[in-house]
Formats: structure tokens, C-alpha cells, sequence
């Protein structure tokens, strides 16, 4: 694992986890859908550090004791948006990485790493090139994103006007007081529509109104949308 760093200006400072994992060695997204846990960071200590978060790129689907999980494995850049409090001065970075490194066990890492990062830093190539995995805001591209409940059942459908999906993920992403269960599998037609279903677990009532993040992946591709669940279905 390294701390790397660099860029400057408009976008604000940029610092980011570089991991280089052994073949079929996996860590979590920030939302695993499996058994295990996304890495958590912890910045005290750090100078000039106003704020720092993981802007997520679109994880990798694999198989984890048995469920569909999603993260990252081999060589890559978890990038991290820094806000600073003094511009004109360098970052001190210090942070505290806790995350699951899983197999065909899982094992709890801990380590600590640091980087002083100056002003004027230039981009750096492990940043730049996880960056462009970020999903995109849904743009106009798109006719239809919407998320309807049938009774404990969610159905999520996306239409792209001009756009042929080749093998289309689509990831949900709920509040904690909604659980959701296995995605079903992805139906995709020539016309640009995705659709899936996804079962709502347990017994309490499920809210009137909450929404969910839904990301959509193809292939280098990756689009996300907050969309509002229809209150009306499922009544």
C-alpha cells in the first residue's frame, strides 16, 4: 500500500490509497453486498487538512463465501477529495487505514501511512487514471430512471435513449432502515431499458418515502443516481 498525492487549483487537493494485492485478493466497496466491510480512514494528526473522503470508482463483481460481492483486486487507487485549509501551504497527510483483505479468509488490516504533499503538486498518474472510474451523474442521455415498491419487492428501471447496454451491473444502494436482499438478475433489451428486481428482508414496515443510490456499470462505463422510491407502488 502507498499514500500518493497531487493536483491542485479548481478541483481542490487530491491524495489517494494505491493497493497492490496478490492474485484473487479482494477488498470491500462502500457498500460490499457481501459478508466484510469497506476500508475506514482515519485522518487525525494530519496539518492542512480541512476534510478528506473516498470518491468511489465502480467496483469489480466477484463471489465471497458464497455471495455476489463487489470490490477491488490487483493493482489500484482508491482517489481521496482533500479539502485544505491553507491553499498556498503543503498538506501533511497522515492517515489510518483499517480494512478486509479477503480470500478464502478474511483478515482485519491495520497500518498507518503518511505524505507530505506540496502546494503546487502535479497530478498524479494512479489518481488520474482511477478518477476516470468514478461513475458519471446521469446525464441526458438518459429517458427513464426509476425505482417503484411492490409490497416487500423493489423494482429499478433505467432507459438510455440511444445506448445499447452490452453487460449492464446494476447496484443498489438503500438507507440503513431499508434491507435489501439478492439483486435478481439484470434484463436488458435492444431499446436501451434495464430493469431489476431486488426483494426487501425483514418484517418491519418498510418506509412511505426514502430513496436509493442506483450505480449502473458497462463495461469501462459507470453512471450513479439518487432516485426516489414511488410511494404509490406497493400499497
Amino acid at each position: 500500500m502507498r499514500l500518493v498525492g497531487g493536483g491542485s487549483g479548481r478541483e481542490g487537493r487530491w491524495l489517494g490509497l494505491t493497493f497492490d494485492l496478490k492474485p484473487d485478493w479482494k477488498i470491500f466497496w462502500r457498500a460490499p453486498g457481501a459478508p466484510g466491510l469497506p476500508p475506514v480512514l482515519d485522518w487525525q494528526g494530519s496539518r492542512n487538512l480541512k476534510s478528506a473522503r473516498i470518491v468511489w470508482p465502480a467496483p469489480e463483481i466477484f463471489t465471497s463465501f458464497g455471495f455476489r460481492a463487489r470490490g477491488f483486486g490487483g493493482r489500484f487507487t482508491l482517489p481521496v477529495r482533500a479539502a485544505v485549509r491553507d491553499a498556498g501551504r503543503p498538506v501533511e497527510a497522515r492517515v489510518r487505514v483499517l480494512f478486509q483483505l479477503c480470500k478464502n479468509v478474511c483478515i482485519p488490516v491495520e497500518t498507518e501511512l503518511a505524505l507530505t504533499l506540496p502546494a503546487s503538486a502535479a497530478p498524479h498518474p494512479d489518481i488520474v487514471a482511477a478518477r476516470t472510474r468514478v461513475p458519471k451523474p446521469a446525464g441526458d442521455g438518459f429517458a427513464v430512471w426509476r425505482a417503484e415498491r411492490r409490497g416487500r419487492g423493489l423494482s429499478v428501471r433505467i432507459r438510455h435513449r440511444s445506448r445499447t447496454f452490452r453487460a449492464p451491473v446494476v447496484l443498489v444502494e438503500a438507507p440503513k432502515k431499508v434491507r435489501l436482499g439478492r439483486t435478481g438478475p439484470v434484463t436488458a433489451g435492444a431499446d436501451g431499458r434495464i430493469g431489476v428486481s431486488i426483494p426487501i428482508l425483514g418484517k418491519r414496515p418498510v418506509p412511505k418515502d426514502f430513496s436509493v443510490r442506483v450505480t449502473l456499470i458497462d463495461g469501462p462505463d459507470a453512471w450513479e443516481k439518487t432516485v426516489p422510491v414511488s410511494a404509490a407502488v406497493g400499497r
